[in-house]
């Protein structure tokens, strides 16, 4: 179904007023306990994730490091249960990181919006916080974790690196590449996961 341009580009508006609003309004705010900042982040991830990805293979990116670094939390919390100070920081952390994974999002998303000749500076400086961000937790999160860290899935310019097609144009009869190799590596984890668990077994 075509859907013209002038209606995706008020949507993409209306759906940033919204995200930037709802954090203005209380939403990002630190409540004092575990549960609220879960809660929190429930609602946010439903107004980060729960909306069209308009088929980007950075959207995904931004996903599948919300999922993989979830897991990650839940270790940690698990981990400083009986340190309830410790749980409420990395709690915090946890939160901040989805909120910077909605930030780096909502900036791609105004390069549809944002028409004006100096667009790739203004991204650029909308995604440096974030980004810094983003990383800063990751690394927290990795040092309080040692061997349990989960890693974050390669992001979509790491994949293009390794499936050696950086520089080269995309091949008019598979346009959707990217997502080719990137199910390709799904697939191929989840039969080595298979197979270790079968030995275990």
């Amino acid at each position: 179904m075509y859907i013209p341009e002038w209606v995706l580009i008020i949507g993409i508006i209306i759906l940033y007023w919204i995200y930037t609003n709802s954090r203005k309004n209380g939403v990002s705010q630190q409540p004092d306990s575990i549960e609220g900042i879960e809660g929190n982040v429930v609602f946010l991830k439903s107004r980060i994730f729960g909306l069209e990805h308009f088929d980007s293979p950075h959207f995904l990116d931004y996903q599948n490091a919300s999922d993989v670094m979830e897991v990650n939390y839940f270790r940690l919390k698990q981990r400083f249960i009986h340190t309830p100070e410790k749980v409420l920081e990395i709690a915090r952390d946890w939160k901040r990181y989805v909120e910077a994974l909605g930030d780096l999002k909502y900036a791609r998303l105004m390069l549809d919006v944002d028409w004006s000749d100096d667009i790739y500076d203004k991204t650029g400086e909308r995604m440096k916080e974030p980004t810094i961000a983003k990383e800063e937790i990751e690394k927290k999160f990795k040092d309080l974790l040692g061997k349990d860290w989960q890693e974050i899935p390669p992001d979509y310019f790491k994949r293009i690196d390794t499936a050696k097609l950086k520089g080269k144009k995309k091949d008019e009869e598979t346009p959707d590449y990217w997502k080719t190799f990137y199910m390709g590596e799904l697939l191929k984890k989840n039969m080595t996961d298979m197979c270790r668990h079968s030995e275990i077994s």
